[in-house]
């Protein structure tokens, strides 16, 4: 007995030996036990809003014992193993029951295999033969020893199939019963426990009784093993089976489309959307949609950001995600466009803080040339100087342009590449004056954001889509001062882009925005803020095609605020922060500088101590006047006269040069006397060549650069250098005294001198060829 014994631990460790010599020359494949997973992408609160396919295009998320219903467990564990716990990976006994059930029947009515025997399997599958299941046995040992039970059991439930392309029970739960595993019923249970068995032939789908019998048969192993109570298996087995597979969700499928580009294939991403918000957004965009694809518009898109931490609560790359005809999967929220006028803010904001401008000062709304073109107002019409709120709140272009030239190319395209607009990447003198346009490209995430900035005060970070991760953290882009002078702008209602007309102002919510018209009539946007929601919108259409009479006081104002109306139902509201060092400051009507002894008039200025720049005004000036006339008059006119001194007032040449061009009575105060021999100080130029009225003609047989006509005027002596207007634009700069011809052209035309202090006189001519 004694020899028999040590031959038998002989065979013993030779088989362990040889066992251990197996695995290290055929090491199980660790990396099939975990294939990679789907992507469950997530909400804010936790809800998932999409689902993306693992890489070999199954449903497959992992879960954790710890996640999973004990009613699951103790299924699986019932019908499947119940020596689980006992067994070392293989069970010879229950093995040697199968096979001889099987061959009493005459086919397989029995499964003897374990729960890791099934892991091996499910592994590397392979056809059902004797040798198949030798390796099988051999996987199995091999689980056991590199790996614990609780670790081989997670393994099996994310391995198990059900059907189709579903893989594991997360998978399975999600799609049979809508509901993450560890939320199942007993019923459930029992069903997701037996369906494993064969996917196919118990799909309750397609194959409800099948189905049905086998939850039976599972709920019955478990109340004989003590798993289940009998009153609850009889109550379970009466629930109805699924009639469907679940369809996967789809909120908010650009931003999750993002989020997975961002994150990469994690199995969770937890994003910033808001469920509710998104939704709200969606009905909007695809109810005023309806409306505007009679227009010509077929697509449109909303971005809303949370201004308190800048996570992006709504993504509405398209109305429809679905829609193929309409490119509904291409995100229009992110695609770069000429954004108009929508950058205007940014540019005002910056000459705020930078003292070049306050919301009063007047800027010259006069025709100007940018790159060789001359940008027109919407209307076409100009107003000699307006207030730069005016000039902002009215979109004018002109004195954008004029402001942006005091300003900077330079400096005003370093913020907003620092605001996050990082498709403006060329060189400054690439875009020229005509950035404050749209002469570059923007997204509407990056433009909402930009605006964002606004709403916070100056203070500058990167949107966020997904929760958690590294965050840059926040810069000062601009100050606080200069954003609340900004944000009272553009939340005033008197302007000509509101939607309906002031008269339906009652029902605009208070916020902050500004509307763009892309170049070529291809993109109309509106953008605006409140103390809790930034909110983008854009619309046209994905391929650029143009839609005459676009604009964004159209067709992007009136979903803007939809958004903000769902969004706030209750009104929206944008108190000026408290602690700004903003002052008024009393300025000359007049000029907008400090008021001086001859400045009759003063009003209020919004100021940044300290930054605003405020220079004394130096458009009023005294002259002497005939108190029996009412004519200007100086040196020898001056004896035997009776003389008052009035104040007159110089106004900025290229406006006066405008005023006369266009036609209008300039109001340079009394005239001097004729009587007078010579121009007396402080009067202003008077044409004498050519005359008023005069009539060239052309000579057929002269070159034209020989037909001239000289142009001569006379000036006082603070005239300083004249500047000669033909027809609104500048011609020729002149010295007093020196000769100065201009070439004719034929046609009726308006000629305007102006001198250095704004005076002007014109005369009109005609040049018939």
């Amino acid at each position: 007995m004694a020899r028999i014994g040590r031959l038998g631990a002989l065979a013993l460790l030779l088989a362990a030996l040889g066992f251990l010599i197996l695995d290290l020359a055929f090491p199980f494949p660790a990396d099939r036990l975990a294939p990679s997973p789907s992507v469950e992408v997530r909400d804010r609160h936790g809800e998932p809003v999409r689902l993306f396919l693992a890489p070999d295009h199954a449903w497959r998320f992992p879960v954790t014992l710890e996640e999973l219903a004990p009613d699951y467990l103790a299924a699986v564990l019932a019908s499947e193993d119940r020596h689980f716990y006992r067994h070392p990976g293989v069970n010879p006994l229950s093995l040697a029951k199968a096979l001889a059930a099987n061959v009493a029947a005459g086919r397989v009515v029995r499964g003897g295999s374990t729960i890791t025997m099934q892991v091996a399997r499910l592994a590397e599958p392979k056809r059902r033969t004797v040798w198949a299941k030798l390796v099988e046995c051999f996987r199995a040992l091999q689980l056991e020893l590199h790996w614990s039970k609780r670790e081989i059991l997670g393994f099996y439930v994310n391995l198990a199939p059900f059907g189709g392309n579903l893989v594991g029970v997360g998978a399975g739960s999600r799609f049979l019963f809508g509901k993450a595993p560890g939320l199942v019923s007993l019923g459930e249970a029992a069903l997701l426990a037996g369906i494993p068995r064969s996917p196919n032939a118990y799909n309750p789908v397609k194959h409800p009784e099948a189905a049905r019998r086998v939850r039976e048969s599972v709920l019955k192993t478990m109340v004989r093993q003590g798993a289940a109570r009998p009153e609850q298996a009889a109550l379970a087995v009466t629930a109805p089976v699924p009639a469907r597979v679940a369809r996967p969700p789809l909120v908010g499928p650009h931003l999750a489309q993002m989020a997975l580009a961002r994150m990469g294939r994690a199995a969770r991403i937890d994003t910033t959307l808001d469920s509710r918000t998104q939704e709200l957004t969606r009905q909007a965009l695809r109810t005023r949609l309806a409306e505007l694809r009679a227009q010509g518009v077929e697509n449109a898109a909303v971005v809303v950001i949370d201004v308190a931490t800048r996570g992006v609560l709504a993504l509405a790359g398209s109305a429809d995600y679905l829609d193929a005809a309409r490119h509904g999967a291409l995100n229009a929220a992110t695609a770069r466009r000429s954004p108009g006028s929508a950058l205007k803010p940014f540019l005002y904001a910056l000459a705020f803080q930078e003292g070049l401008a306050a919301p009063q000062t007047l800027l010259l709304d006069l025709p100007v040339a940018v790159g060789g073109y001359e940008p027109k107002n919407y209307d076409g019409q100009y107003r000699g100087r307006v207030e730069a709120a005016e000039a902002l709140i009215h979109s004018y272009n002109a004195p954008a342009v004029r402001l942006l030239a005091e300003t900077g190319v330079p400096a005003f395209l370093d913020l907003l590449r620092r605001g996050g607009l990082a498709g403006l990447s060329r060189p400054p003198d690439h875009y020229g004056l005509s950035l404050v346009l749209g002469g570059g490209e923007v997204s509407l995430l990056e433009l909402t954001n930009l605006y964002a900035t606004l709403a916070r005060g100056g203070l500058h970070g990167p949107a966020a889509i997904t929760v958690g991760g590294r965050t840059r953290p926040e810069e000062r882009l601009l100050s606080a001062e200069a954003c609340a002078l900004t944000a009272e702008i553009l939340a005033r209602l008197e302007r000509p882009d509101l939607p309906g007309g002031v008269e339906r102002a009652r029902g605009v919510p208070v916020v902050a925005w500004k509307t763009g018209t892309s170049f070529g009539h291809r993109d109309a946007w509106a953008v605006g803020f409140s103390a809790r929601h930034a909110v983008g919108v854009w619309a046209g259409n994905v391929e650029g095609r143009p839609v005459k009479g676009i604009s964004g006081a159209r067709q992007a104002a009136p979903l803007l605020f939809d958004v903000f109306r769902a969004l706030e139902p209750g009104g929206s509201s944008l108190p000026r922060p408290e602690g700004l060092n903003l002052e008024q400051a009393e300025v000359c009507a007049v000029s907008r500088g400090l008021p001086g002894p001859d400045c009759g008039q003063t009003v209020k200025m919004d100021v940044i101590p300290g930054a605003t720049r405020l220079a004394p005004c130096q458009a009023h000036r005294r002259v002497l006047v005939d108190a029996a006339t009412g004519l200007r008059v100086a040196g020898s006119c001056l004896e035997g006269r009776a003389v008052r001194a009035e104040v007159v007032v110089d106004y900025p040449p290229d406006l006066a040069a405008w005023w006369a061009a266009s036609g209008m009575e300039l109001p340079d105060g009394p005239r001097p006397d004729p009587a007078c021999a010579e121009a007396v100080a402080g009067q202003g130029p008077r044409i004498v060549s050519p005359r008023e009225g005069m009539v060239y003609r052309l000579r057929p047989d002269a070159p034209g650069a020989f037909q001239r006509v000289g142009l001569a005027a006379v000036a006082g002596a603070d005239a300083g250098g004249l500047s000669w207007f033909q027809d609104g634009r500048l011609v020729a700069g002149q010295v007093q005294g020196e000769p100065l011809f201009l070439e004719l052209v034929p046609g009726a035309h308006r000629l305007v001198v102006v001198d250095a202090r704004g005076r002007s006189d014109g005369v009109r001519y005609t040049v018939e060829p």
